[in-house]
């Protein structure tokens, strides 16, 4: 029993020499980030929102900087490992989708050291708790007016964040939670969100916030333009098309115990391929996008490796491990 994460039925999980060999992995990234001072000083880049332009103001100083970017990283991960527990229902406790999603964005140079993705993935992950915390309960409609005010004050932070709008009408679809109340009450949110907004320019004088929104997301960048695109794209792209693997595994599963965990599952499949679709076009904020992505990446690939056990599954998660390691040192060579 001892040094090892077990499921209800007793059987191996993850050893806990994978668990801190996976932490130790995220430190080391994190650590060399810092000492060559990767993305470091932050700065705004094209299409970046008025607020994340001020906060980039205050970033001055190196060390307190990276200690924020990995301390919102790993509360992120918590958050995401929160939600999986709460809602995914995976046979028993494992902290895959914690690790999983640490090392993907650990090992990526261009996370480092913080991006506005960084905060507003908080206000996704929470928006993410009010609709799964609404399935099949059609009166909630404070739950969905809630998920709506999270969506629209992130956009405020990364203003990419209205374009999920749409994959949340879809996800009340699946869940049997779009009505006429409930959809009302995502345009009621929107609306009073974005009037109190308003409000605020009227008083200062100054409509750039809803300037700058509008330009952000009209900004059409394609990453394949991009030089050199490949090196930042291979990891994602490996991914992607493991992830379309994992979906029709998924679909063939005829013996899920319940129809709640496929919805739920089905969902974040939509919303990875969503993510990985719309990193495509806006190649200035393609990293941000690739962090949204690996949200549900994390949670789906842990339920379909929590399903196999002993050695096997360890030294497939060392292999994996490994082979992000190799992909986070060609891109420290290319970068040095």
């Amino acid at each position: 029993m001892s040094g090892t994460y077990q499921s209800k039925k007793g059987k191996s999980t993850l050893s806990l020499t994978n668990v801190i060999f996976t932490l130790l992995i995220c430190v080391v990234c994190w650590y060399l980030g810092y000492s060559y001072q990767i993305g470091f000083p932050v700065r705004s880049d094209i299409g970046t929102s008025l607020l994340w332009n001020f906060i980039c103001t205050i970033l001055t100083e190196r060390k307190i900087v990276y200690i924020a970017g990995f301390s919102l990283l790993f509360l992120a991960a918590a958050f995401i490992q929160r939600f999986n527990f709460l809602f995914v229902n995976i046979k028993g406790r494992t902290i895959l989708p914690f690790l999983i999603f640490l090392i993907l964005n650990s090992v990526n140079p261009d996370f480092y050291p913080i991006r506005p993705v960084s905060i507003a993935l908080f206000l996704l992950i929470f928006a993410l708790f009010e609709l799964f915390g609404s399935y099949q309960n059609s009166t909630a409609t404070g739950r969905i007016f809630n998920m709506m005010v999270y969506l629209c004050v992130g956009s405020l932070i990364w203003p990419y964040l209205l374009w999920f709008i749409p994959i949340f009408w879809i996800g009340m679809y699946q869940f049997r939670i779009l009505n006429f109340r409930t959809f009302a009450a995502t345009l009621l949110s929107i609306f009073t969100f974005f009037w109190f907004v308003l409000g605020w320019c009227v008083w200062k004088h100054d409509f750039g916030v809803f300037t700058n929104i509008a330009q952000s997301i009209s900004e059409i960048n394609l990453f394949f333009l991009k030089e050199s695109w490949y090196h930042e794209y291979l990891t994602p792209l490996c991914i992607f098309f493991f992830m379309i693997v994992l979906s029709v595994l998924l679909s063939l599963q005829e013996s899920e115990n319940t129809i709640r965990t496929r919805n739920f599952l089905s969902f974040l499949s939509l919303l990875s391929f969503f993510s990985f679709i719309l990193s495509l076009f806006y190649a200035s904020t393609f990293v941000d996008f690739i962090c949204v992505f690996y949200l549900p990446v994390s949670v789906i690939v842990s339920y379909l490796f929590f399903e196999k056990y002993g050695i096997a599954a360890n030294l497939l998660y060392c292999f994996i491990m490994i082979l992000l390691l190799i992909s986070l040192s060609v891109r420290l060579w290319i970068f040095l």
